[in-house]
């Protein structure tokens, strides 16, 4: 089964289904600032020691599982669903993750709301960048709302 591509001219590696056999992880960091994030939006953030100045939580025993990690819950007139799919598992109806140098995006899509966000570290500083950007393609208007 194939489960993404390289395309080379953005220099990422794409994933096409959240349901590959196992996280798909990208890391994210400067020189003292870290994170790790899976195709799914599991992972976590550490500063300087991963053991023990660990910010986030993420057990590696609950591979595959993947639960752990940075999620938008979406409310869109009471579907609620996740950009990276998981821990919703809402069956989405378009995604991608691409794995960049130094950033993952999500391009997601579910009922007409597309998602599109990006996970980055920025150089020189000590966190995390998440940015959620909605747009409504459908022709319906939507109750949203994001936690």
């Amino acid at each position: 089964m194939k489960f993404g591509h390289f395309d080379d001219a953005q220099r990422e590696y794409v994933i096409t289904t959240p349901l590959t056999p196992y996280p798909w992880i990208n890391y994210l960091g400067n020189e003292k600032f870290f994170s790790l994030i899976s195709n799914t939006a599991g992972g976590y953030a550490f500063y300087t020691d991963a053991r023990l100045r660990r910010l986030t939580r993420y057990r590696y025993n609950d591979i595959p599982l993947d639960y752990n990690g940075r999620y938008f819950y979406i409310n869109d007139n009471g579907t609620v669903w996740n950009p990276g799919f998981k821990p919703m598992n809402t069956a989405l109806d378009s995604y991608e993750c691409h794995h960049g140098f130094g950033y993952t995006r999500f391009l997601s899509s579910k009922n007409g709301l597309k998602a599109d966000t990006l996970y980055m570290v920025p150089n020189g500083e000590n966190c995390e960048v998440e940015q959620l950007t909605l747009t409504n393609e459908s022709l319906e208007t939507k109750k949203i709302s994001v936690t």
